[in-house]
């Protein structure tokens, strides 16, 4: 049995040459008593199209942990709730929608570079890949834009605590107990939007869609809302921000790279698709089995908890040629799977995908070829969180005027 525990960061973020050894191994491995890890690309698709098997329940909590559903965020949810207000958030998330707030996207990025110094020296993490996605985020829930900052402290202190696979913190168990003041300010902005609904005030936003989203000819309650209200603002730390710094990492440590993205918006694109790929945000997706079955030939019996190893099949050698290269010209990248795949395939990618091709365009603008740099003796250094990939720091030197 396999020594690999994914849920130890300290095992997670350096387990490639484990994961490699684990792909040798089978298609399905056995790492605890009741825990399998799915290695390879096929099987890791066939687990995430598997609804009636595999549940959301358990979402990324240690075994034992059960949140009540109405506590639940996306990443929690089975059909039919799943199914309804999944299909909510992929509509206040069209192409058409994020189309349209790509200006935003432009004109907030260049406004978060031209506060770093040229010539001097700054942390992108906390200057420009978190405010990035969170203030694109604000924006579409429809919040005031002064409020951000408050809303990515908040959220970044959710995501590095013990909460995501826990429910609980030292301050209680469920969100509202162990982050009141976040969850207090969700439930302020329900209410306003409440009133000013019933008042015939109607905005076009995200918070007023899932208002009146309706399961079984029901409204989801106010806490169901408040969950998948603090499942947006996470997610942007969770997915864009960390794609964000992971693309910036590459363009500036992978021998001509820079040059390439330069080159055309298409080659950013691919780059974009490669760098999910080789270093995906998010790590893994783990299912409890609730219907016996198998997987590769591995019988998966009913209570059984299964672990799609989503960073092991984005290297897996059976569909990627040379995995652990990052190859701007790949032809298949995009087969990656990152955002997931089958019925919860993340409602969220093409709005990450726009934020960082906009996001990373806007940096190549603001910094001609050869002006910026990581700063000398940095090492990589990975966010404190189980199931994610991307710096917790990325300290630059520009030069210029």
């Amino acid at each position: 049995m396999a020594r690999f525990d994914p849920f130890d960061a300290t095992q997670a973020h350096d387990a490639w040459p484990l994961l490699r050894e684990l792909r040798r191994e089978g298609p399905v491995v056995p790492i605890s008593e009741r825990m399998h890890y799915v290695a390879h690309h096929a099987e890791c698709r066939e687990v995430l199209r598997d609804a009636e098997s595999f549940s959301n329940a358990s979402g990324f909590k240690a075994p034992g942990v059960v949140v009540p559903l109405e506590d639940r965020i996306l990443g929690e949810l089975d059909p039919p709730r799943h199914t309804a207000v999944r299909r909510v958030m992929v509509g206040a998330l069209l192409p058409r929608v994020v189309h349209r707030v790509e200006p935003f996207v432009e004109a907030t990025a260049a406004a978060l570079l031209d506060a770093v110094p040229v010539p001097g020296s700054a942390d992108l993490v906390p200057t420009f890949t978190v405010p990035l996605p969170n203030r694109v985020t604000v924006h579409l829930l429809g919040f005031p834009p002064g409020d951000a900052e408050a809303l990515a402290a908040w959220a970044k202190e959710l995501m590095e605590s013990p909460f995501p696979a826990t429910n609980r913190t030292s301050r209680g168990e469920g969100f509202a107990a162990a982050f009141p003041e976040f969850a207090g300010y969700i439930d302020d902005r329900i209410d306003r939007r409440v009133a000013e609904l019933e008042r015939g005030e109607e905005t076009d936003d995200v918070l007023t869609r899932l208002l009146h989203l309706e399961v079984d000819g029901e409204r989801l309650g106010r806490r169901q809302v408040r969950a998948l209200v603090r499942n947006l603002i996470t997610g942007g730390l969770t997915t864009t921000s960390q794609l964000l710094g992971n693309l910036i990492h590459e363009i500036l440590t992978v021998p001509g790279l820079e040059e390439a993205v330069r080159r055309d918006e298409a080659t950013l694109a691919r780059a974009v698709e490669e760098s999910l790929r080789l270093a995906p945000p998010v790590l893994f997706v783990p299912r409890g089995c609730v219907r016996g079955t198998s997987v590769g030939g591995c019988p998966i019996e009913p209570g059984e908890r299964i672990v799609a190893g989503t960073a092991s099949a984005n290297r897996d050698e059976r569909v990627f040629a040379d995995p652990e290269v990052f190859d701007v010209d790949r032809p298949n990248a995009d087969q990656h799977l990152t955002f997931g795949y089958g019925p919860h395939v993340c409602p969220g990618a093409n709005l990450a995908r726009t934020v960082a091709r906009v996001g990373i365009a806007a940096l190549l603008r603001r910094f001609p070829a050869g002006s910026l740099a990581l700063a000398p003796g940095y090492e990589l250094e990975n966010v404190p969180t189980f199931f994610e990939c991307g710096p917790a720091r990325l300290p630059i030197e520009t030069t210029g005027s």
